[in-house]
């Protein structure tokens, strides 16, 4: 790897953490965690099943499916079934699941406008296209190669 390269991780894996533990004391306001933070999150973009909502959020199915039945023991989800898939239902944010997660966005929100008012908008819609970009040409460079299939025998 380049030294740029590293470089660039490197303050990649430091915003990642710092914003992590950021978002550790907004959730924490709340009585939630950061990764209960994302989950609710991610689920209320729209309906999705724990592998999906795993997937997206780059974690283990087992992650997300503890936090999901923690989650409905606590009224903040509900599932529902799932007219693609009997066995993995839908995830629903529930009342209770909207307006803790509306709490915590609403605490992050004010400390994100004036980090945006110090960092400035174009700089901030930049950062944001770059690392979209830059995702987008690791996920291209890593993505699973298609095998050739093996032909079968019968017999």
């Amino acid at each position: 790897m380049s030294e740029e390269m590293e470089n660039l991780h490197s303050e990649l894996f430091a915003a990642a953490g710092l914003s992590r533990r950021i978002g550790e004391t907004y959730a924490a306001r709340a009585g939630q965690t950061q990764a209960r933070w994302q989950a609710l999150w991610t689920m209320n973009v729209f309906p999705m099943t724990v592998p999906q909502v795993a997937r997206r959020l780059g974690v283990s199915r087992q992650h997300i499916l503890r936090l999901t039945t923690e989650m409905v023991e606590e009224g903040l989800v509900e599932l529902r079934p799932n007219p693609d898939h009997k066995t993995s239902p839908l995830i629903h944010l529930t009342t209770a699941g909207r307006s803790t997660l509306v709490a915590i966005n609403e605490a992050a929100r004010i400390s994100n406008n004036e980090v945006r008012e110090a960092f400035g908008a174009s700089n901030v819609d930049q950062l944001r296209k770059l690392l979209q970009r830059f995702v987008e040409i690791i996920e291209a460079y890593h993505a699973p190669q298609p095998t050739a299939s093996k032909p079968t025998t019968s017999g």
